[in-house]
């Protein structure tokens, strides 16, 4: 069977695809990415038509731990069945604390560029905004924010300087009326052939509007804010479309609880702050009230934000909090599935 790779393009397929797999294998094999995911079935596009995939059922105990494979994976289907029989190493992978748990939720893989929207109206807020920037750097993915409904703020320009004074390097805040500007046109210098984006927010902000937008047709159903600014779900799964421009895109459902996985991407995006603590005189320093910490010296000479400085804090604590607890799940789950066989074979044993 022979495999054009060049159709997998506007896919986001790239080089790193070949190291995994060698060319020579693709005649028992055949790539696709996967484009969503329904009830245990698995949408892919190989370069052609989308068709629903089953996962191989050596497959299914993985899938079942870790999400073993999400939307925006590529992975490897048998060349006689649409069968999945393995994912490919991801570039990326973008993740949250699912609401009420610890368990980490993914929201999409090998993913270039997150998009961040938010309402320049009463949903704003740079506090969650900044919680976004630490899943980017936690999946260390280049974020861009996008402050939609600037039809209805009298000062965008104050709202945008004041977010892109949180931003690591690299990354910019833009302020549009996603009704109306030509987004594809703004959004061209990062949405080159293959790159693939995910759109992340609040319900209500724009985001299927803004996914709209940059398709030029009606890929999403759109609604109405309610009088409190908080919006309604209209987009209720997530989906990996393609760009007229040769992009990929993934508009997912609104997020209300924006919860950390660990405390790596709280380090990643407040790097100054962490730059500083390396200063301080113990290793095991919490910023908090031990003599010599550099940090806490640097906020006192005003030379760190005090807003920036409490947030890092908080998120922080959050982040070591949830890795704690997800490790002590895991061992409670490995203790448990070790003690269910210890007395399946004593079962089996006593029976003989």
């Amino acid at each position: 069977m022979s495999i054009d790779l060049s159709r997998l393009q506007p896919l986001g397929w790239s080089n790193f695809f070949t190291t995994q797999i060698p060319l020579e294998q693709f005649d028992s094999i055949r790539p696709a990415r996967v484009l969503r995911v329904e009830r245990g079935c698995w949408f892919v596009d190989s370069g052609s038509e989308p068709f629903p995939a089953t996962l191989a059922g050596r497959l299914h105990h993985l899938h079942a731990d870790t999400h073993y494979v999400t939307v925006g994976d590529w992975v490897l289907l048998a060349t006689d069945a649409p069968v999945i029989v393995e994912r490919l190493d991801r570039r990326s992978l973008i993740e949250r604390r699912q609401a009420g748990g610890i368990d980490a939720q993914p929201l999409a893989a090998n993913i270039d560029l997150m998009l961040i929207v938010s309402g320049l109206d009463g949903e704003f807020n740079l506090h969650r905004i900044e919680r976004y920037l630490v899943l980017a750097a936690q999946a260390e993915v280049l974020p861009l924010v996008l402050l939609t409904k600037a039809d209805l703020a009298d000062n965008p320009e104050r709202t945008v300087e004041q977010a892109r004074r949180r931003l690591p390097a690299g990354a910019d805040v833009l302020a549009a009326d996603a009704l109306r500007d030509p987004l594809a046109e703004r959004l061209s210098p990062w949405l080159e052939r293959g790159t693939s984006l995910v759109v992340v927010g609040s319900s209500g902000v724009g985001k299927s509007t803004v996914t709209n937008n940059l398709a030029g047709q009606p890929l999403q159903e759109t609604g109405t804010t309610r009088r409190d600014a908080k919006g309604r779900h209209t987009t209720t799964a997530r989906s990996l479309v393609r760009l007229p421009g040769g992009a990929c895109i993934i508009d997912v459902p609104g997020i209300r609880e924006v919860g950390l996985v660990a405390e790596e991407g709280v380090d990643r995006q407040f790097s100054s702050i962490a730059e500083l603590a390396r200063g301080c005189r113990f290793v095991d320093c919490t910023h908090q009230s031990e003599p010599g910490c550099a940090v806490r010296a640097a906020v006192e000479r005003g030379e760190v934000d005090p807003d920036a400085w409490a947030h890092y804090l908080k998120l922080l604590a959050e982040g070591r909090h949830n890795l704690a607890e997800h490790e002590r799940r895991r061992r409670d789950r490995v203790f448990g599935k070790m003690v269910k066989a210890t007395v399946a074979a004593k079962k089996r044993d006593h029976g003989r």
